[in-house]
Formats: C-alpha cells, sequence, structure tokens
C-alpha cells in the first residue's frame, strides 16, 4: 500500500478540492437521467465523501493550538484586518521561543519565513544600511517573505532570549491571493512598514 505524509495545510487543501468536486459531482447526479451513469456518480460521490472524513479526522488528531486572533492584531502587517480575515490566517502562525543570540535570517539568503516579535529584541544588520535593533511587539522581521525574488536584505540575530510569531508555509500566498481584499491589505500595511524605516535611513529588512 502507498504511503504519503501531508502537512496540516496540505491536507486542508486537498480537502477543500474534494469538496469543491464533491459539489460538482452533486450537480452532475441531479441532472443524470441513465442509470448506469448515475450509478457510476453515487459510487465515485460516497468515495469523496469517505476520503474527506478521513482528511479531517487527520486534520482533527493532529491539530496544533492556533493562535489566538488578539495577538494578531498588534502585527503591524495585519492592520485593519476583520476578524474573520484573522481568523482564517491564524493558522500559518506558529510560536517559538528563541534564545539569545540565534540567526533568524542571513542576507542573501531564501526568506522561506516571516517573523513576528512577541518578547525580546533583534538585532537587525545589512552591509548597505548598517544595524538596527527591533523591540517594539508586533513588529515584522523578514518581510522579504512576502516580496519577490524572496531573498532577504538584511541578517537578524536576537539580542536577548525571544518569542517570535512565525509563518512559514507557502500556503499563505495561497489564501492571500485567495482573498484579494485582505491580501491587499497586507500589501498596503507591508509598505507602510518599509516607507517608515526608511525613514530612518535604514534597509528596511
Amino acid at each position: 500500500m502507498a504511503q504519503i505524509e501531508l502537512t496540516g495545510n496540505e491536507i486542508e487543501m486537498l480537502r477543500e478540492i474534494l469538496k469543491k468536486q464533491l459539489s460538482e459531482l452533486s450537480l452532475e447526479t441531479a441532472f443524470t437521467h441513465r442509470k448506469d451513469f448515475l450509478e457510476f456518480l453515487k459510487r465515485r460521490k460516497a468515495f469523496i465523501e469517505g476520503f474527506i472524513q478521513r482528511l479531517e479526522g487527520e486534520l482533527t488528531s493532529g491539530k496544533r493550538e492556533v493562535v489566538n486572533i488578539d495577538r494578531l492584531r498588534k502585527v503591524d502587517i495585519l492592520q485593519g484586518l476583520t476578524e474573520g480575515e484573522l481568523q482564517s490566517i491564524a493558522q500559518f502562525f506558529e510560536e517559538e521561543n528563541v534564545a539569545a543570540g540565534v540567526i533568524l535570517c542571513k542576507e542573501g539568503g531564501s526568506a522561506e519565513r516571516l517573523y513576528v516579535l512577541e518578547q525580546g529584541r533583534v538585532s537587525i544588520s545589512s552591509k548597505k544600511s548598517g544595524q538596527y535593533d527591533i523591540d517594539t511587539p508586533g513588529k515584522i522581521v523578514g518581510w522579504s517573505f512576502l516580496v519577490p525574488p524572496f531573498l532577504y536584505t538584511g541578517s537578524a540575530i536576537t539580542v536577548t532570549p525571544s518569542k517570535v510569531l512565525v509563518i512559514k508555509s507557502p500556503d499563505f500566498y495561497y489564501v492571500l491571493h485567495k482573498e484579494p481584499k485582505m491580501g491587499m491589505k497586507v500589501i498596503n500595511n507591508l509598505a507602510q512598514v518599509i516607507a517608515s524605516r526608511l525613514k530612518g535611513q535604514v534597509d528596511p529588512f
């Protein structure tokens, strides 16, 4: 028997695809008069329904605690998002406690994570613009995660033991594109963050 390991986000996406297929099958079933084809559609429908139930069981059994949206209200790039919008993206955030002296991002490296500082202090530096610290809760580190070519424009290292929220799932992009109004809010907020950091004559990072 073949086995495939899927992440929680992959399971969620597969479930949504199958639900759409199930809806289409229901329409076909309603308008089909051929008995043999109707039986075929019913068998396929039953299979998909059973598979969706199994996927939902996997999501429930392996579910981690979702970050409370009250914590997301403080994030600078999420300002203005509705409660429903915050709930839709809360699943992509994970809490991490990081010791002092840990490198979060490296200049020129692939931007695979976006960090939100909740506690502590992070030092950011770049060859072009020098060094500065971030110690305000809700500030982001590694915005290059959201912008092509997805390469960090600076390095970041924790100065003190810190608590951060992390996004590392590419499915975050899928949600922003699926919900363009929400995506536009995030991008507009990001533009303001970059502009405010440029005023301080530091690399926006």
